[in-house]
C-alpha cells in the first residue's frame, strides 16, 4: 500500500480487528459507586442530589464536615530573612548543627537570596520565643511587685558584682611563681600505679632489743668488745652508720683482718678497700674516710688536753665559739672533743667514744665505768653525761642505770627511782622496748629461750656485737713512735 492510501477511511471490519475485544468482567448494567474528593465512599447518596455529574469525581463533590468542628486557622509563616520595613530581624539562637545540617542550611539560604526558591525559607517553622526569666534580686522576684513608679524597676543591665550591698568577692588564690623558676615546668605530684595500697602504719615502738640479767657484766654491744681499741671502735661506727650489724660486722672483721694496724690501713689503696666493702653501700665514701682517718690518726692521734671543734655537738649551737684551727686544753670551758679533728666521725661515733674510751684517754679511770678512779665516790663516768640517739646505746644506758636502781629518761637524762617490782622484773632479763611517745624505755621480762625464738622470727632485734667472732681478733695497735734528736744527734724517744 502506498502513502496515498493512508487517507482512505477504515472500514468497520478493519476497526474491529484493530480495537481490543471487550472485557468479560465489564457489565454496563452495574451501578456506579459515588466517592468524595478524597476517594472515600459516600454512604448517604442524598447528598449528591442537585450536583451536576462530572468526569472527575473530585470536582463538585461535597466535603463532609464532622459535627462540632471548628474552621481551620490559616497559619502564616513569617520569614526571618525578609523582614518588613521598620522591623528588625529577630535573633535566633539555635544549637550547633552538624556538618550535613550546616551544608543544607547554607544551600537553602543561598537559594532564597538568589530568588530561585523563596519557599525554602518559608518551609522552616517559626522560632519559639524563650520564656522570660524572672529577675530575682536579694531573694525576691521584682516582677511580682506592682508599682506606679519607675524608680523601683531594676534595670536590665544590673550587675551583681557592682551592687554595693553585696559582700566583696573572694579573690582567687593563685600559686606564686618564682622568677627563677619561670619557664620551668612545674610537675604536679602523681600517684604511682605500682604501689596501689597505702603505706602501712609504722608501729608505735622504735626498737625492741634483748637485755641480759642485771648481774651480767656485758650487755652485748660492739663497743664493749672494742673499748680497748679506740681506733677500730671508730672504724666500726663508720660501718654501722645506716647499716644493720648483721651486714656491717662481718665486713668490718674482714677489713681488720687484712689491715690490722692504722699504718697498714693508711697505706692501703682506696680501690682495694672499696672491693671489700662494696656490699654495704656508700663504699667509695666509706673507703676514703677509713684511709684519711688512719692517716690523720698517725699524724695527730687523740691526746689528753687537746680538744678540737665539733659544730652542733652534743647540742645545737655548741662549737660556734671555737675556730677550726683552735686547739683547746682542759682548762677551757668551751665545748670541744679530743677526736673531732678526725675526718668522717659523726654524733654516733662521738657518743660511742665518749661512753667507752674518753675516761681512759684522759687518765681519770682505767675503764669506762670508773675503775681505779682516784675518788670513786665523787667521780662521775663520762657515759652518765651522754644522751645518744642510737637505739642500741639508749638500751645500754637504760640497762646500766637500772643496775644502779634508776629509771633513765632518754630525752633529758633525768633519773627516777625504780620500784621493787621493776627491779625484780629486770633482774631476770628480758627485752627493752622503745616507744615513740614514751620518755622511758619499757622493760619486759621474757625467758631467754623465748628471746631466742623471737629473734629468729625477727620480732626482737639483734645487737651489732652478736655478729662479731667470739675469739679475740683485735690486738692493741702500735703506738706511734715520736722520736726527736737531741743536741748530740742521738735519737730520743718521747
Amino acid at each position: 500500500m502506498t502513502s496515498s492510501d493512508s487517507s482512505l477511511p477504515i472500514s468497520t471490519a478493519q476497526h474491529e480487528l484493530l480495537s481490543p475485544p471487550p472485557s468479560p468482567f465489564s457489565n454496563p448494567e452495574q451501578p456506579i459507586i459515588a466517592t468524595g474528593h478524597l476517594g472515600m465512599i459516600i454512604e448517604n447518596e442524598s447528598l449528591l442530589e442537585g450536583v451536576a455529574p462530572s468526569s472527575d469525581p473530585t470536582i463538585g463533590a461535597p466535603t463532609i464536615k464532622p459535627e462540632n468542628s471548628r474552621p481551620r486557622r490559616r497559619i502564616t509563616y513569617v520569614s526571618r530573612h525578609f523582614a518588613k520595613d521598620g522591623q528588625e530581624k529577630a535573633p535566633r539562637r539555635r544549637p550547633r548543627a552538624s556538618g550535613s545540617q550546616t551544608r543544607k542550611s547554607k544551600q537553602s539560604k543561598e537559594e532564597t537570596m538568589d530568588g530561585r526558591s523563596v519557599e525554602a525559607s518559608l518551609s522552616s517553622p517559626p522560632v519559639t520565643p524563650l520564656k522570660p526569666q524572672p529577675r530575682i534580686y536579694y531573694g525576691y522576684n521584682i516582677d511580682d511587685f506592682s508599682s506606679d513608679s519607675s524608680l523601683t524597676d531594676v534595670p536590665d543591665d544590673f550587675d551583681d558584682l557592682a551592687d554595693p550591698f553585696l559582700p566583696p568577692p573572694t579573690p582567687e588564690l593563685r600559686p606564686t611563681i618564682d622568677s627563677k623558676a619561670k619557664g620551668k615546668r612545674i610537675r604536679s605530684p602523681t600517684k604511682s600505679p605500682y604501689f596501689p595500697h597505702p603505706h602501712k602504719h609504722r608501729p608505735t615502738f622504735l626498737s625492741t632489743l634483748p637485755f641480759p640479767p642485771l648481774a651480767h657484766k656485758r650487755f652485748g654491744l660492739m663497743q664493749e668488745r672494742l673499748a680497748h681499741d679506740p681506733f677500730r671502735l671508730l672504724i666500726a661506727t663508720i660501718f654501722l652508720n645506716k647499716t644493720p650489724g648483721e651486714r656491717a660486722m662481718p665486713i668490718f672483721y674482714q677489713l681488720m683482718s687484712r689491715y690490722p694496724t692504722p699504718a697498714e690501713l693508711a697505706a692501703a689503696e682506696v680501690s682495694d678497700i672499696t672491693d671489700i666493702i662494696y656490699v654495704l653501700g656508700f663504699q667509695n665514701q666509706r673507703a676514703r674516710k677509713c684511709v684519711e682517718m688512719a692517716k690523720v690518726w698517725l699524724e695527730r692521734p687523740p691526746e689528753c688536753g687537746k680538744r678540737y671543734r665539733k659544730l652542733n655537738y652534743p647540742s645545737k649551737g655548741d662549737g660556734r665559739d671555737v675556730k677550726d684551727s683552735d686547739v683547746i686544753d682542759d682548762h677551757d670551758n668551751r665545748v670541744a672533743w679530743e677526736i673531732s679533728h678526725l675526718p668522717g666521725l659523726g654524733p654516733y661515733s662521738h657518743d660511742s667514744w665518749r661512753m667507752f674510751c674518753r675516761d681512759k684517754l684522759r687518765g681519770v679511770s682505767s675503764s669506762w665505768n670508773g675503775e681505779d678512779a682516784e675518788d670513786p665516790n665523787s667521780f662521775e663516768p663520762e657515759w652518765k653525761r651522754v644522751l645518744p640517739l642510737d637505739k642500741e646505746l639508749r638500751a645500754y644506758l637504760s640497762w646500766v642505770w637500772m643496775k644502779e636502781g634508776w629509771i633513765w629518761n632518754k630525752e633529758t637524762g633525768q633519773r627516777t627511782k625504780a620500784s621493787d617490782e621493776l627491779m625484780a622484773r629486770a633482774n631476770g632479763g628480758g627485752i627493752i622496748v622503745e616507744e615513740k611517745d614514751c620518755e622511758h624505755l619499757i622493760v619486759k621480762s621474757v625467758d631467754p629461750e623465748a628471746v631466742s625464738m623471737l629473734q629468729g622470727e625477727r620480732t626482737v632485734e639483734h645487737t651489732a656485737g652478736d655478729f662479731l667472732p667470739s675469739t679475740q681478733i683485735i690486738v692493741e695497735p702500735e703506738k706511734p713512735n715520736l722520736e726527736t734528736p737531741d743536741d748530740s744527734g742521738n735519737v730520743q724517744n718521747t
